[in-house]
């Protein structure tokens, strides 16, 4: 089958990025009895995945690319009796197997399960087994397109409810891709009065204006602060960061109002260091920062919210597989809410 994967790694030292293809890898099959096999619709571009170009993340040549996608049931093991799942249904799912019987998922903490075991066969495919336990059913009207950006939505989820927003609040939303266009829409539900967006792509911030904003501030403008100081004079209630970029990570401490809210929810560069003035942001601001991982509960209320979100404009650009090269392309260039692989499937 078709599939994305690593055929030459990048070297962080250097600044040399790798190279991907889209070549030819056996077809998945069902091995255990709990094993679903899914001919894969729609996945989409994290903002994680060039992190396997770049060097970032130490994976192996021939690694699959891939991780939020929707598909279609077209096979099962015998032991596929505990969902009520069956073949035709709609589905999407999480690409980490959890061991379930652990301490940390016995606590509700399966993020950190000490079995957990990542997918290896990637979604940017023509197909994908997962375990009966990493598949959630859709709704049989669900849009496949949109449907791929389930996984990511899980993120918004965990990020707005990790902020605590309270009935008038006013939120900076920073970061204009895929989930932070979500997290502004889920921001306005959870009762914010006021959502701003921070981002430097013109285009992106006339979308945000489109699906709810406020306002849409470039972070990158000589009066940044001035514009922001006329938006919020003592600063936002909660800011959600979610660009993964350096420079906006400092730059939401210094918009967040004294004792205000401030959620990580991005990947960074490993190397990276947040410099953080304990004294000025912990003491005299009494700030409180979160972070966020994974968000396996979201799930659920994620597909729930499908419908109630406006999610058709966020994905921007539709390729097929094997225009892998320059859909990466254009997601390293920042260019694009969301980009999105069609993979062949036919209804």
């Amino acid at each position: 089958m078709k599939a994305i994967c690593l055929t030459e790694k990048g070297d962080l030292a250097t600044k040399k990025w790798g190279k991907l293809d889209c070549v030819d890898i056996p077809m998945p099959e069902i091995k255990n009895d709990d094993d679903i096999l899914i001919k894969v619709a729609y996945s989409s571009i994290c903002g994680s995945d060039p992190l396997m170009l770049n060097g970032n993340m130490d994976v192996p040549v021939g690694a699959g690319f891939g991780h939020e996608m929707s598909g279609v049931i077209v096979d099962m093991g015998p032991g596929c009796t505990r969902r009520g799942l069956k073949i035709g249904d709609k589905v999407t799912g999480c690409f980490v197997h959890f061991c379930g019987i652990c301490e940390n998922c016995r606590a509700g903490k399966e993020q950190y399960c000490t079995a957990s075991v990542q997918n290896i066969v990637p979604t940017q495919a023509e197909y994908v087994v997962w375990s009966e336990d990493q598949v959630y059913k859709l709704p049989d009207d669900a849009d496949l397109k949109t449907a791929a950006l389930v996984e990511p939505l899980t993120i918004a989820v965990r990020s707005v409810e990790k902020a605590e927003i309270r009935i008038g609040d006013r939120v900076a939303v920073s970061g204009g891709g895929g989930i932070g266009m979500m997290v502004l829409q889920l921001c306005k539900m959870a009762g914010a009065s006021e959502v701003t967006l921070l981002e430097p792509v013109e285009a992106k911030r006339e979308l945000a204006l489109s699906l709810g904003a406020d306002y849409a501030v470039d972070p990158l403008a000589p009066d940044f602060k001035e514009q922001i100081a006329g938006i919020v004079p003592y600063g936002f209630d909660e800011v959600i960061e979610c660009s993964g970029n350096s420079k906006a990570a400092e730059t939401v401490l210094e918009i967040a109002k004294n004792s205000g809210h401030v959620v990580y929810m991005a990947m960074y560069p490993l190397q990276y260091r947040l410099p953080l003035d304990l004294s000025t942001y912990l003491y005299h601001k009494e700030l409180r920062l979160d972070g966020l991982f994974l968000a396996t509960y979201s799930f659920t209320p994620a597909i729930r919210m499908l419908k109630r979100l406006n999610l058709d404009p966020i994905v921007q650009k539709v390729y097929k597989l094997d225009e892998c090269q320059e859909a990466y392309q254009d997601q390293i260039s920042g260019k694009y809410a969301k980009i999105v692989f069609d993979c062949d499937y036919q209804k």
